[in-house]
């Protein structure tokens, strides 16, 4: 617990030492730190297990299987009702098509939107922060020779390194905030990518099956 107390002093002299820089750095890894959280959150609805309960029941359902829009319904996931309205409505004899595609579009593209809502800040904070990183060392560097072309032939060569040090450290902050979000934006993106092609396969095989067992419907 002891020495736990110089490690706290050393990390709020480096934010000190970074300037405004590093602190924009730290509210925008907040920010990025809050909306990873709240996607890891919503992404729970989305789960493997509870894709592959939907999947199962639209394949009972192209069966012919009279539980599969109980099973449909059951399910937690956002796209339960999309799924089972669809069901519901392509089962009745006569179905206009067009017009049911067109409401189960609409439905997953809402439940899409959702999903890829608040990534963009992600992606932001990724792209900017080695940017203001970058500013923080580039403004640094320029008050460092600043001083030393003030000092003249007086001008110390360890003050330089410490300066360059100091003008440094921004850069190094900008680059681990955006290192790590730059992953969780690529990994978020790439599992709305799989749900959104897992929703197109299930909507897919379920126009497929309610052509044939609806004959008499309308185009």
């Amino acid at each position: 617990m002891l020495e736990q107390a110089p490690q706290l002093g050393e990390w709020l002299a480096l934010l000190t030492l970074g300037g405004p820089v590093v602190l924009v750095l730290l509210f925008m890894s907040v920010v990025a730190l809050a909306v990873t959280l709240y996607k890891l959150l919503q992404m729970r609805g989305f789960s493997g297990r509870s894709l592959d309960k939907l999947d199962d029941a639209v394949t009972r359902w192209c069966q012919g299987e009279d539980d599969a829009i109980a099973l449909a319904g059951a399910s937690k996931s956002p796209l339960a009702p999309m799924i089972s309205n669809g069901m519901n409505w392509l089962a009745v004899d006569g179905c206009d098509l067009a017009a049911i595609e067109a409401e189960l579009t609409r439905m997953a593209q809402r439940v899409l939107v959702r999903l890829n809502s608040l990534l963009g800040i992600l992606e932001q904070v990724a792209y900017l922060a080695p940017l203001l990183g970058l500013l923080g060392t580039v403004l640094g560097i320029i008050d460092v020779f600043h001083g030393l072309a003030e000092q003249g032939s007086s001008a110390d060569s360890g003050q330089l390194a410490g300066g360059i040090w100091e003008a440094l450290l921004t850069t190094a902050v900008g680059l681990c905030v955006a290192i790590p979000f730059a992953l969780v934006h690529a990994g978020l993106q790439g599992r709305i990518d799989k749900i959104r092609s897992r929703t197109e396969d299930m909507m897919t095989r379920l126009f497929t099956a309610g052509l044939y067992r609806s004959p008499g419907s309308s185009d």
